[in-house]
């Protein structure tokens, strides 16, 4: 427990003027997402079985005087989500739309993702090795939720179960937690319009599926950054919660006086106007992949956003 309080002190100790200190923001050959930053940390050996909290606060403090912008107003999530993924940190911070709840959802994953000559100490059976890093991966995601709870929140879940074409047949499945989305993110594009996003979906797509629901990544999550990407975000899901679940969540009434630019009758559907989907144009189009000779080598490409 000491160690999860020393974590919280960290982070409420972090001051609103504070900067960061990274530099570029690249998807690697998986298309992970990792942020550089400038000189190096010791990431300690990791235990196999589960991230212990120790351990946590040692890279929560390391990692805090390099991006106190993506840690500020969080609440360490001593319950992961899910479950099985034990080796990582995460946090949450609540936000309110004007119909409703959200987090930022802020993962790191720990395990080694260098090069070898960065191997301090060698991993066995028991634990992962210890390595020199000057890069965080990371997942930043603003998730719709239906309650937070103290350390914990739960999700507005938009599935339950999941259809496979298989045999010429459609079968149904229960969904879990270790379920991968990957099928559902393909709806996504029949869905919301291609034409809004300045970059390519399949290579780093910005409305995908986790915890059952649609969420929206958000790469550099800045106070100012996590404001707009809430107004732009929630009348999508209140759009898409039309289509999956074959009403506007919270009714469509509601949605109309909450975004009444945003939103059109045709056919007594709910669809997004040309006005909203123009905002949504410029607020992607701020976003850019590039990739030189350099980081094809490396098999990287960069990620690149011009400021709101």
């Amino acid at each position: 427990m000491k160690h999860i309080q020393k974590i919280q002190h960290i982070i409420e100790g972090i001051s609103p003027d504070e900067k960061n200190r990274g530099g570029g923001i690249f998807l690697n050959t998986i298309k992970n997402e990792f942020i550089t930053f400038p000189g190096s940390i010791t990431v300690p050996k990791i235990p196999v079985k589960e991230l212990t909290w120790d351990v946590v606060a040692e890279v929560v403090e390391k990692l805090r005087q390099f991006f106190p912008e993506f840690f500020i107003k969080h609440h360490i999530l001593t319950k992961r989500k899910p479950e099985a993924d034990v080796h990582s940190i995460q946090f949450y911070r609540p936000l309110n739309g004007k119909a409703l709840g959200f987090v930022h959802f802020f993962k790191i994953d720990l395990r080694f993702g260098g090069d070898s000559s960065n191997i301090i100490e060698k991993g066995d059976t028991a634990c992962y090795p210890s390595y020199l890093t000057n890069r965080m991966y990371y997942k930043s995601r603003i998730v719709p939720v239906e309650k937070i709870e103290a350390n914990d929140f739960s999700v507005l879940r938009l599935l339950d179960s999941i259809e496979v074409s298989s045999d010429m047949r459609r079968h149904t499945f229960a969904m879990f937690d270790e379920v991968s989305m990957r099928e559902m993110n393909k709806t996504l594009e029949a869905y919301i319009d291609q034409g809004v996003f300045s970059t390519s979906q399949q290579l780093y797509p910005f409305f995908v599926f986790d915890f059952f629901t649609p969420c929206m990544n958000l790469p550099h999550p800045s106070e100012q950054e996590i404001e707009k990407a809430v107004e732009i975000f929630e009348p999508v899901f209140l759009y898409l919660s039309g289509r999956y679940r074959g009403k506007v969540y919270g009714g469509a009434e509601n949605a109309v006086a909450q975004y009444p630019s945003a939103f059109i009758r045709e056919s007594n559907e709910l669809m997004l106007t040309e006005q909203f989907l123009h905002e949504m144009a410029r607020y992607f189009s701020r976003y850019s992949i590039v990739r030189d000779d350099d980081l094809a080598l490396r098999g990287w490409w960069k990620l690149t956003v011009s400021p709101l």
